[in-house]
């Protein structure tokens, strides 16, 4: 099977420009920082506040473009490769907010 990932991955962004993909980073920075502050509303004392929240965010986001641009081609269809970054970055930040609220005194 053939992967999608190429010398160092980031194959997601090899058709772009360069100016498009300081666009996405820049949008990707805004949107983490609107979910992270709305986050923080949700989470309360067991979040990391509106910063810590969206570099979470980011960070997982980056992390789940790197891990689904890992997968063979063709397992993950087109469309769903930004969701399913979204969804690992969710993921890393419902478990480290567990992690939070297991080793927090009680």
């Amino acid at each position: 099977m053939k992967k999608r990932t190429g010398k160092g991955g980031w194959l997601v962004f090899a058709g772009l420009s360069s100016d498009m993909v300081l666009y996405f980073m820049a949008l990707s920075i805004a949107a983490s920082f609107f979910v992270g502050n709305a986050m923080d509303s949700v989470l309360g004392a067991l979040g990391f506040g509106p910063l810590g929240n969206m570099i979470v965010l980011l960070a997982g986001f980056f992390i789940g473009l790197n891990v689904v641009d890992a997968i063979p081609f063709g397992r993950v269809p087109s469309a769903l490769i930004i969701p399913a970054a979204i969804a690992v970055s969710f993921s890393i930040l419902f478990l480290l907010a567990l992690f939070k609220r297991m080793v927090r005194p009680t």
